[in-house]
């Protein structure tokens, strides 16, 4: 169970990538799949329907046969598709005139059977639905349009016609599903059938787009608020944080001390290691400024280029001081390898503890102390308590 369980999981993500990627080969396979088995199952009531005569009183006979040769039609088209894309399904490779083909026939075939059946009173109207939802969340909408654009006709078409008395509703019946008297048994099981294997697929699928979009709403919401680098917040992040922490410190009176950090001669290291290097440095920076702090109630977070702020709420100077040298420690204490060379850094630290609720002059106050002890040697903390 636990390897179907991530075998499953596994699946999941794949469509997941898929979807996002909008790769229109996979979505190829896996609306001609999905197609496929739902064909498959009308093929097969139709089928019984001409086989049996009891069952198949309940059709126009003309009507059916013409159902079922359409449908084997669209079995062949859909198992063809299956068989060209399944090979390819990794290919980036766009191929509109397979996906235009196989949206367009999907729609449309989907459509006639509503017609066909009945969409008012039978589960083919909520299978359109999920038809135009399966394509819509797999192509993009000029690849839908030609499809939309002759379902809406048959759709109207066929609407018109029946006002006019000139086509029967539902003409594959000899008689609507609903009249308000029970279902031939055969009939009612196979609407039940149809109906719950639409139904479920449908409801899964909204389930598993909708969950897509909430990842992908939160994945928008850290894109603005988390720099991707050190996955600290950024700086417009930190300072509203700042500025709400201020907001509570004024009416607790409890300090608040805030470190404006800055990574020591980190140019050379650019310039001697290379670009990576920097960037394991300042990664390495993120990892260990949590590591440092009481994160998450301690808030760091990186302010541009080798420069980074950590907001310490109900925190005084002594105790600021404390986590200030644990960072500038742990620091020191790396030891970067780059293309086989070992290396390490330092950092200059000023920290400043404030009862103002000025959050842009507590960090002045900070940054002249990180002056300072850059002035003094670097590798230091410098600290005060600001005005």
């Amino acid at each position: 169970m636990e390897r179907l369980g991530r075998g499953f999981r596994r699946s999941l993500k794949w469509l997941e990538i898929q979807l996002r990627q909008r790769n229109t080969t996979a979505g190829c396979v896996f609306v001609s799949l999905i197609a496929l088995f739902v064909t498959a199952l009308i093929w097969t009531m139709l089928v019984w329907a001409l086989l049996d005569a009891e069952a198949g009183a309940l059709f126009h006979a003309p009507v059916l046969t013409g159902m079922l040769a359409y449908t084997s039609v669209s079995l062949l088209f859909y198992a063809g598709v299956a068989t060209f894309s399944v090979p390819r399904y990794r290919s980036e490779r766009p191929r509109l005139w397979l996906t235009y083909a196989l949206v367009t026939w999907q729609l449309t075939s989907t459509t006639i059977a509503a017609i066909a059946f009945g969409a008012k009173d039978t589960p083919f109207g909520v299978m359109l639905l999920a038809s135009f939802a399966l394509a819509r969340c797999w192509f993009p909408m000029r690849i839908l349009w030609p499809g939309l654009i002759a379902s809406a006709a048959m759709i109207v078409g066929a609407e018109v016609l029946a006002q006019q008395g000139l086509m029967p509703y539902a003409p594959l019946f000899l008689r609507p599903v609903e009249t308000g008297q029970p279902l031939h048994p055969w009939l009612d099981i196979w609407m039940q059938v149809i109906y719950d294997l639409t139904v479920l697929f449908y409801s899964g699928l909204m389930f598993f787009l909708f969950g897509l979009m909430d990842r992908h709403t939160r994945d928008l919401a850290d894109m603005t608020r988390i720099d991707a680098l050190t996955g600290l917040l950024n700086r417009a992040t930190f300072m509203r944080q700042f500025e709400e922490e201020l907001c509570k410190q004024q009416r607790t009176r409890r300090p608040c001390c805030v470190l404006m950090c800055d990574v020591d001669h980190f140019k050379k290291v650019n310039d001697s290691y290379g670009h990576p290097a920097g960037d394991l440095v300042l990664v390495k920076m993120g990892t260990l400024l949590k590591s440092a702090t009481r994160f998450p109630v301690d808030v760091p977070a990186r302010f541009g280029g080798e420069e980074f702020a950590v907001l310490l709420p109900e925190t005084d100077l002594d105790a600021a001081l404390v986590v200030a040298d644990r960072i500038a420690a742990q620091l020191r204490g790396q030891v970067f390898e780059s293309d086989g060379q070992r290396f390490s850094v330092t950092i200059s630290i000023g920290v400043a503890q404030t009862l103002a609720a000025d959050a842009e002059q507590a960090l002045r106050a900070a940054d002249a102390n990180l002056y300072q002890a850059k002035h003094a040697g670097r590798d230091r903390v410098v600290a005060s308590v600001a005005a």
